[in-house]
């Protein structure tokens, strides 16, 4: 494939990844066009800059935990645990510039998410931000597809277009979101299915190609901006989406 189109259909899928990164609740709403800044609200009414596709690698992002291949520029914070508490193994690399993650361990369902009770969904919510986690760092969205719903078509959509990604053999830094249930606020009794509010942290994510940065999602921490709604079905929790606050 030329550099030209290759660089065209990542543009174009990258454009479709953060609308549904930002239906999934798990993005800036305010993604811009390549190279332009915009201003995104911040749960607290604050705002932060966010930058999207760049010609360079290069960015005017605040300064964070900077990748030692791109020194001078923010940087995904890397997690110290696993979002199921696990921690990596000494041979893990985070991914930089140079390389996609690697040794990345396959996630691992903890025995208590398989309970349908507020630790069982906090352990589940746990699972699926690392099977998220992994995704992003791994080209492997099996486990994703494995506990969202099929009536996920935002969620879908987002793993096919990370497959498409790493088909391209381009790849992702960062994307580890986690969303812990607001302490009292599991719900009582249930009808369809739970409606949780939770808190959502995410810090932020990088997209590489050719070594370069082209587009990029800066972190965000939500306090009372989403729901996640997940059911429990023969014995296991099913991601069904997330959605603003009071309206699932």
């Amino acid at each position: 494939m030329g550099d030209a189109l290759k660089r065209r259909k990542l543009a174009a899928s990258l454009a479709a990844l953060a609308l549904g990164l930002t239906l999934a609740g798990c993005g800036n709403s305010n993604d811009p066009e390549p190279g332009d800044t915009a201003t995104s609200t911040s749960a607290d009414g604050g705002s932060s800059p966010t930058v999207s596709e760049t010609g360079d690698g290069s960015s005017d992002s605040p300064s964070s935990s900077p990748d030692p291949s791109a020194s001078g520029d923010w940087w995904p914070e890397q997690p110290e645990t696993m979002a199921t508490g696990q921690e990596f193994p000494d041979d893990f690399e985070p991914a930089t510039l140079e390389h996609p993650a690697r040794n990345v361990p396959k996630p691992v369902m903890p025995e208590e998410a398989k309970q349908e009770t507020e630790a069982g969904a906090q352990a589940f919510l746990n699972y699926y931000a690392y099977a998220g986690w992994y995704a992003y760092q791994t080209g492997d969205t099996s486990y994703m597809r494995e506990i969202v719903a099929p009536s996920c078509e935002v969620c879908i959509e987002e793993m096919d277009l990370v497959d498409e990604i790493y088909s391209n053999n381009d790849w992702a830094v960062g994307s580890d979101e986690r969303s812990r249930i607001i302490p009292g606020a599991f719900p009582a009794s249930v009808q369809d299915f739970y409606t949780i509010p939770v808190e959502t942290r995410n810090c932020g994510a990088k997209l590489v190609s050719d070594k370069k940065v082209v587009r990029e999602f800066l972190p965000f921490d939500e306090k009372n901006r989403y729901d996640v709604n997940i059911d429990f079905e023969e014995n296991e929790w099913v991601y069904i989406t997330a959605s603003p606050r009071g309206q699932s």
